[in-house]
């Protein structure tokens, strides 16, 4: 009865061990890939801030002033206050403004949506790593 209550024992604290070893790998390798994603986040950050000043630079920009920034503002609100007060005027507006796009000028925005749908397609296939249909990175199901 003795050897057995000892056998239980230590093959108790052998998974005990193990479970803890294994558990320690596993945390590890969570520690070591999320210093490595966030190494690199930081480094492309500061490839992107670098970018952006030279882009800066270059090309001569410069923030807004502050009374560009309140007439944006304003223009805004009276517009936002026009549309609550009259919204069927508006939308009527909308609508003519629609009907009177000539031939030229519906060309050339469709050719700026097609340009957009086009973009925002490769920027989905880019993201998935796939042409069609999302990666499935679990087990694969059971065929019956």
């Amino acid at each position: 009865m003795f050897t057995r209550q000892l056998l239980r024992a230590s093959t108790r604290v052998n998974t005990r061990f193990t479970f803890r070893q294994g558990g320690v790998r596993n945390a590890s390798s969570y520690v070591e890939k999320a210093t490595g994603l966030f190494n690199s986040a930081i480094y492309w950050g500061k490839v992107t801030v670098e970018v952006a000043k030279q882009v800066y630079t270059k090309e001569g920009l410069a923030p807004p002033s502050t009374q560009e920034v309140q007439t944006v503002y304003q223009t805004l609100y009276k517009q936002a206050l026009e549309f609550v007060a009259a919204p069927k005027q508006k939308i009527e507006s909308l609508i003519n403004c629609a009907k009177s796009i000539n031939k030229d000028q519906g060309i050339r925005y469709g050719s700026y949506f097609i340009q957009l749908v086009g973009l925002y397609t490769l920027g989905e296939m880019i993201g998935r790593r796939q042409i069609v249909g999302y990666p499935s990175f679990g087990p694969k199901p059971a065929h019956h």
